[in-house]
């Protein structure tokens, strides 16, 4: 593998993992790595794709006002960012479903479910594939885009919440109120921490986590929610958010493949949960 990884050693890797012919679990994990910081680095540190991806936002009548530092210097093609994306679905989904025993804690099952769901959604309807056609709000395809959007959106407040109930119960000893308002970028770091493998561990995931909620495409996301949630849509215009939708669960697997690597494993959280009911 070269030193910097390019989009067809993803396209090669997907491949590899889809049949799986890798030869143990220790270099699946070298494989899952590598889509992960190809991810941090594609989506994270560098935002030309997403600089391009507010540009076709726009074009399809969604105005964010997001804002970059330095203008993009990246001759990127629609066809570009559609192969991107692409691929690096691909790669995630592999990272995350390939061997039973990546992100399989009992905590997460809902999620995981979840990101499962919305996988074979997206690959029977037309609409979550289909980046080029603009969709008047009297079709059925502008409200399944919306509606898958919002749907996997929530795995933000199920992982907070998740979090701030295992804290409560096993550290604090107290009912979560249901007055309770958290925030996934303010919460969930410091409420998942007493689970980490370790204090390096932790500072990993939280590395991994900061990079992503300082990102542009963090900001794009949450503009693109915040916009779906309470701006009107004009009957007048056509919209498509398919590429907005596959970054959003290119995040979330992100997000999904740090936890298993940083967060006890199964037996681990059992043990450690076991001790503190003790205590």
């Amino acid at each position: 593998m070269a030193n910097k990884t390019t989009l067809k050693d993803i396209a090669k890797i997907g491949k590899i993992l889809e049949k799986k012919e890798y030869t143990n679990i220790s270099e699946f994990r070298a494989y899952s790595d590598i889509i992960q910081s190809y991810i941090d680095e594609t989506f994270f540190r560098n935002e030309a794709i997403i600089q391009k991806l507010v540009e076709y936002c726009e074009k399809s009548s969604r105005h964010l006002d997001v804002t970059f530092k330095h203008e993009n210097q990246i001759d990127l093609s629609v066809e570009d960012i559609a192969n991107y994306i692409k691929y690096s679905k691909k790669v995630v989904e592999y990272a995350i479903f390939s061997e039973e025993s990546v992100f399989n804690h009992t905590i997460f099952v809902e999620i995981k479910n979840i990101i499962k769901y919305f996988l074979q959604k997206s690959y029977k309807l037309e609409s979550l594939r289909n980046y080029e056609t603009l969709y008047k709000i009297n079709t059925p395809e502008f409200h399944q885009q919306n509606e898958t959007f919002k749907y996997i959106y929530t795995i933000f407040d199920k992982l907070t919440y998740i979090a701030n109930h295992l804290k409560c119960k096993y550290l604090e000893k107290v009912k979560q109120s249901p007055e309770t308002s958290l925030k996934f970028f303010n919460d969930f770091l410091k409420d998942i921490s007493f689970l980490s493998k370790s204090p390096e561990d932790f500072k990993s995931l939280t590395s991994v986590i900061d990079l992503i909620t300082y990102s542009r495409a963090w900001h794009y996301i949450r503009r693109l929610r915040n916009m779906l949630e309470h701006d009107f849509a004009d009957p007048n215009f056509g919209y498509n958010i398919s590429f907005s939708i596959n970054l959003l669960f290119i995040i979330i697997g992100r997000i999904t493949l740090a936890l298993d690597r940083y967060l006890k494993n199964e037996e681990g959280m059992s043990v450690l949960f076991d001790k503190l009911r003790e205590n």
